[in-house]
């Protein structure tokens, strides 16, 4: 896929360009290295923190594809592809969809380090409705240009995804600025009116802090999740935390 303007980044591009931007702030004349300037170094981290964000927010999370509806989150925070879902409880089950799913899914373990345990069922997300930017509606999905930071935005307020806190109503999946969802003092979804607890709202790509407050959640969450037999459950992906 090379210099056609369908290229996409992935978590291990970002990686290879951080070790080549400080290896370029390096100004000494020593062929080891470590003069790189204090000033680099903060450059380099303010980038990483919005290169990083912009990844999140144009990525899934388990394939590194650009995303594209369906779009599903689980109760991290965390975006995928549904395709992507599926492919990796089925591989975890030992059903590989063809000869390349169980590389696939020994590299998604690897990389994420048996990030992705949480995942035992398709219960274990939901669908979520992202608003895309008026400019970007029906282009397809790229993570090349300056025009990922504009893809999602809040339908309330119009703010950026990455520029801004974002949280998810789980039992309808709707996806608001944070300032939005502190404007519906009525706890309704603003685009579809449904109700929600404040339970219900994940934020999305959060902060290290709000992951491991919604990590100790999860065993709370999943008690209180229907059995598998729900005919509810079963013909849909929008799931209820309540």
């Amino acid at each position: 896929m090379g210099l056609d303007g369908g290229t996409y980044i992935t978590r291990s591009d970002v990686l290879r360009g951080q070790s080549w931007e400080l290896a370029q702030a390096d100004n000494s004349r020593s062929t080891r290295g470590g003069n790189a300037s204090t000033s680099a170094a903060r450059t380099r981290n303010t980038v990483d923190a919005h290169t990083a964000k912009s990844t999140r927010w144009s990525t899934c999370s388990l394939s590194n594809q650009p995303l594209q509806a369906p779009i599903v989150a689980d109760f991290l925070g965390n975006l995928y592809n549904r395709e992507a879902v599926l492919e990796f409880l089925l591989s975890k089950g030992g059903a590989f969809v063809d000869d390349s799913a169980q590389h696939r899914y020994l590299n998604q373990q690897r990389a994420s380090r048996f990030g992705y345990e949480h995942l035992q069922s398709i219960r274990d997300v939901f669908t979520v409705h992202l608003t895309e930017h008026a400019d970007l509606v029906g282009q397809q999905p790229t993570t090349t240009d300056a025009e990922v930071v504009e893809r999602f935005i809040c339908p309330v307020t119009q703010l950026h995804s990455t520029r801004y806190p974002f949280v998810a109503i789980a039992s309808c999946g709707h996806v608001f600025s944070d300032r939005a969802v502190k404007q519906m003092t009525d706890c309704c979804c603003a685009t579809c009116g449904t109700k929600f607890a404040e339970a219900q709202l994940i934020p999305v790509n959060g902060t290290p802090e709000q992951v491991e407050r919604l990590k100790a959640a999860l065993p709370s969450r999943k008690q209180k999740q229907p059995k598998s037999g729900s005919k509810r459950k079963r013909s849909g992906l929008t799931a209820d935390p309540t």
